[in-house]
């Protein structure tokens, strides 16, 4: 789809606010909503952060999978004067939302903790984007489906590795 609109967050805003909430609760972003409670231990704040550099680099490696030629031209551009992060700065929410049920089928992390962090936070993002009406939900159904399925996948995925861990013990 090809983003006419400028005046929503570019992706990168978007999760500088989004895992700024969650790391630092009690601090607004400029997309105003509701920040996370309670500060999470120093061991969370270090997997939230691990996981929003793997979301990053997800994007900046694989999000162009899913634009349209518009905005891979956008994306070419953007590149050319600076690569680095040129997804990131120049897609919106709804090519976040997009790429996150191939993220969560892709990029797996070995470690439980981790991936139950990961499918909580994905899924918190998802709320998050829907509640501050980023994106229209009109039209993205299916994406929105995908994302679900995607995220059962994760937890029943995440149930069979706990019970094999457990097996091994």
């Amino acid at each position: 789809m090809k983003h006419t609109d400028t005046s929503t967050p570019t992706i990168d805003v978007i999760l500088e606010a989004f895992f700024l909430e969650r790391v630092l609760p009690g601090v607004r972003s400029s997309l105003k909503g509701d920040a996370v409670a309670a500060r999470p231990l120093p061991i969370t704040q270090r997997r939230l952060r691990s996981l929003e550099f793997r979301l990053r680099d997800y994007l900046e490696v694989e999000g162009e999978h899913i634009l349209v030629t518009a905005d891979l031209e956008l994306l070419a551009s953007e590149r050319q004067f600076d690569p680095d992060g040129a997804f990131c700065r120049t897609m919106r929410a709804d090519d976040l939302l997009f790429a996150l049920p191939r993220f969560l089928k892709r990029c797996v992390p070995e470690d439980l903790t981790d991936t139950r962090l990961q499918l909580a936070t994905i899924e918190a993002l998802t709320s998050w984007l829907l509640r501050r009406r980023l994106v229209d939900q009109s039209g993205l159904e299916c994406t929105l489906l995908d994302l679900e399925a995607a995220l059962r996948h994760g937890r029943a995925d995440l149930r069979r590795r706990r019970a094999e861990a457990a097996a091994k013990t």
